[in-house]
């Protein structure tokens, strides 16, 4: 499993690579280029290009949290 890199949500650029969202959560490479066909994940693409906006997947990631509590 990979290693989660991100310290703070300051240090995050507007708009994130797929290498920057597998810093932050830790999962392997393979994993995280299953996110942006999942329902509901904010990817966008640009050609064969994904980016990630910041604030979009700190609320996906808070929703899916709240999602597997209850």
């Amino acid at each position: 499993m990979a290693k989660a890199t991100v310290t703070a949500v300051e240090d995050l650029p507007l708009v994130l690579t797929m290498r920057q969202v597998q810093g932050i959560t830790g999962l392997s490479k393979p994993e995280v280029y299953k996110l942006p066909d999942r329902t509901g994940f904010p990817a966008i693409r640009f050609g064969r290009a994904i980016r990630v906006p910041r604030d979009a997947f700190l609320r996906w990631l808070e929703t899916e949290a709240e999602g597997r509590r209850t």
